[in-house]
């Protein structure tokens, strides 16, 4: 049985050394929470940023292209 994938827009703001940034992401997964922890996980990875330091403003689900 398939999962169906779907497209997320995840928007918030992150603290990177001490300043605040603004980002937007199109994010694909099952649902929205596990949307959330992709952005969390990408963003520990990419950028080492600890969880506690990503909020996300918005997500919601987007047209897939």
């Amino acid at each position: 049985m398939e999962k169906t994938m779907k497209m997320f827009e995840v928007s918030g703001k992150f603290i990177q050394k001490g300043n605040e940034r603004k980002f937007a992401k199109k994010i694909e997964a099952q649902t929205e929470f596990a949307a959330a922890e992709k952005t969390m996980a990408l963003f520990g990875s990419n950028y080492k940023i600890k969880r506690r330091h990503v909020f996300i403003e918005e997500l919601k689900e987007a047209k897939k292209e």
